[in-house]
């Protein structure tokens, strides 16, 4: 996909999406721009957060609680794996194992293991192992093949 961006002095700003097939990515471009970005609720020290799917770069269940990891923070939140997994698929949500799911925009690396796994770190320089049942799944994602 090519940028192109213009600079303009008098004219009304304006965002023009050129596009053969409408596919999940340009939906989400649309909604970014449109401001209608989803986002995930989450508690830290008895806070409410609102947090951009873009910001996450995994979520884990431990100990019967889901927790959100993102470059700056852990919270906690009240979605399951299967719950994030469903409602932001669309925004990179790969489950890679039973007690994780991590967000395939946010891999830096890639690296095959023994038994069919792979190591994947993520952009905060954590490695997060993709068991062998998900391993193939992830490939053909990154492939571009259907699943």
């Amino acid at each position: 996909m090519r940028v192109r961006l213009q600079k303009v002095q008098r004219e009304r700003e304006e965002v023009i999406i050129r596009y053969r097939e409408m596919t999940p990515e340009i939906e989400n471009i649309v909604r970014y721009v449109e401001g209608r970005e989803e986002k995930i609720s989450a508690v830290k020290d008895g806070q409410q957060y609102m947090i951009k799917p873009r910001e996450v770069i995994y979520l884990e269940s431990v100990d019967g609680g889901t927790y959100v990891y993102t470059r700056e923070d852990v919270y906690r939140t009240g979605l399951t794996l299967a719950q994030a997994e469903t409602y932001y698929g669309r925004e990179g949500f790969f489950r890679c194992s039973k007690s994780m799911v991590i967000n395939i925009y946010r891999i830096t690396r890639l690296k095959s293991e023994p038994e069919n796994r792979i190591d994947a770190t993520m952009d905060n320089g954590e490695h997060v192992l993709i068991s062998r049942r998900y391993a193939k799944e992830l490939r053909n994602i990154l492939k571009g093949e259907a699943v």
